[in-house]
């Protein structure tokens, strides 16, 4: 099993690399959230859809590159990781190294629903399931998420927001429980208050850590490719990188976790060697190096 992994994540990563996966833009991916709202009635897959929608809004900038779903999809299954935001940092960095990702966003959906201003006592508003026939007035669609991207170099969070949407209507005739019928990105979706709703917390999420990622302006350098002693990595001349430059190289430990709450305390990383580049081609190079077991999941920090 552990062969087949590594026989993946090798196909994935030499395909990233083909397509262009290195030429100067971040790689991003994004997990599902998790779901944490309670209040969305019949929706299903709340996290997902959301997920989804997140991936659509960064790639829409032109600014990144999204590694697809399918392919995180493949890397959690080999693994027997949950897809969610429930996984640790440390999880989900390692998730993230194994696609090539600089950046791994996880967190979750913790407000999703309509509520309705008219109904309820004492002037408290209501939470309205989706379903029934009523005519209502005055109806509120509101969605809160919360995000971290985790830098899958240091199992560290880089950045964290938050984006809440909401969007009213004078009033909403008809059957709520068709609600659910519509797909999350779909037309039909967007064009309810929820979908609107969920549409602005996503973008102002997507603003925020756009303002981090640009701020971080350096490409993050991973290993592509291992043969030998030569280390092929996804930092070429469109990068600004130059022969002769030197590279720490770095294996994370097993991930400490605390025995009382089971928080992740992080790993700790050990410096097995330097690697040195060689050639440098216009989307990538080769590095030599002394050390004979280079892995992909190795981290690459530059020796100044």
């Amino acid at each position: 099993m552990k062969n087949k992994t590594y026989m993946i994540v090798a196909a994935l990563l030499l395909a990233g690399a083909a397509n262009g996966y290195c030429g100067g833009k971040k790689i991003i991916c994004v997990m599902d959230l998790e779901d944490k709202s309670n209040q969305h009635g019949d929706w299903q897959n709340i996290g997902t859809g959301v997920g989804e929608m997140m991936v659509t809004a960064l790639s829409e900038t032109k600014k990144y590159t999204l590694i697809e779903r399918a392919k995180l999809e493949a890397v959690i299954a080999e693994q027997k990781l949950g897809a969610s935001g429930a996984v640790t940092a440390q999880t989900a960095a390692k998730i993230g190294r194994l696609l090539g990702a600089q950046y791994i966003i996880t967190g979750a959906v913790t407000e999703f629903g309509i509520k309705d201003s008219k109904i309820g006592i004492g002037g408290l508003e209501k939470v309205l399931p989706f379903g029934g026939g009523a005519k209502i007035s005055k109806t509120k669609a509101r969605v809160v998420i919360d995000v971290r991207a985790i830098d899958t170099t240091s199992g560290q969070i880089a950045a964290a927001a938050k984006g809440e949407g909401e969007k009213s209507s004078a009033e909403f005739s008809g059957n709520l429980s068709i609600a659910p019928s519509f797909d999350f990105g779909k037309e039909g979706f967007d064009e309810t208050i929820l979908g609107k709703a969920a549409r602005k917390a996503i973008d102002t999420v997507a603003i925020e850590l756009g303002k981090k990622f640009d701020e971080d302006g350096g490409v993050s350098v991973k290993i592509i490719k291992v043969t030998g002693k030569q280390i092929y990595i996804n930092s070429g001349g469109g990068n600004g990188e130059k022969e002769g430059r030197v590279y720490g190289i770095y294996r994370m430990g097993e991930e400490m976790t605390d025995p009382d709450t089971g928080e992740s305390l992080g790993s700790e990383e050990e410096k097995i060697g330097t690697a040195k580049v060689v050639k440098v081609s216009p989307k990538f190079s080769i590095a030599e190096t002394k050390v004979s077991d280079v892995k992909k999941t190795d981290i690459l920090k530059e020796v100044k």
